[in-house]
């Protein structure tokens, strides 16, 4: 093909592969400035439209995911749970509230026959450290497996055949005093401490009244 037959090639019409020039196409090359543009309007569109699935992801999560604060009782679940500083009305609240709560609710169930094992939860419970180590997980693992959508039978039987003999021998054997559960408490083992809150409460009292310029209150070892 010569030269002639190139510039006689009616404007727009396709090459030998079937494909289109700009120029003929009457299209002229867009400047550095001009892409920017395009490519900064782009991320602007982009931005928003994230935003956009952001805000309807949240609101499908509250229409279908249950509320942690607000858990959902299980139908093996008899009686009413303990309160807890999980739960809404309750929020503010520290841990041990819901350890406190779930020890009254342990008193109220899980006492069993004399000379068993299953005793109640002495009043000082809190002088114990190994003793509030095992409240702890055992109130966490109840509520794991009676509280929520995750919460399933099995578990909940697993829970009343392994976690809680398991607790009962070990709070009769080797965290508290026989005399704790008659005569009040009695030292044994490690003895009591506060407990992380309880120290951050105080230092945070003490950083207070450094600030304020009056007396700082002094942070021994103490009773929780």
């Amino acid at each position: 093909m010569s030269g002639d037959d190139i510039a006689a090639r009616p404007n727009g019409a396709a090459d030998d592969d079937g494909r289109r020039t700009a120029d003929q196409d009457g299209l002229e090359p867009r400047s550095l400035e001009e892409l920017n543009e395009v490519v900064a309007g782009l991320e602007t569109v982009a931005k928003v439209l994230r935003r956009q699935i952001e805000q309807l992801s949240e609101k499908l999560a509250e229409l279908t995911d249950e509320p942690e604060s607000d858990p959902r009782l299980a139908r093996w679940l008899t009686f009413l749970p303990p309160e807890a500083a999980e739960d809404r009305r309750h929020r503010g609240e520290k841990p041990l509230f819901t350890l406190a709560h779930f020890v009254q609710y342990y008193n109220d169930t899980y006492v069993g026959n004399p000379g068993t094992r299953a005793l109640a939860i002495p009043d000082c419970w809190l002088d114990h450290p190994g003793l509030v180590a095992e409240i702890a997980t055992l109130t966490y693992t109840w509520r794991e497996a009676h509280l929520g959508k995750k919460a399933t039978a099995r578990d909940a039987q697993y829970w009343h055949d392994h976690w809680r003999p398991g607790f009962a021998e070990r709070m009769a054997t080797e965290w508290v005093h026989q005399r704790c559960r008659s005569d009040g408490h009695k030292t044994a083992g490690a003895p009591g401490r506060p407990d992380r809150f309880t120290l951050d409460h105080r230092q945070r009292e003490a950083r207070e009244a450094s600030e304020t310029g009056g007396a700082s209150p002094q942070i021994v070892p103490s009773q929780p």
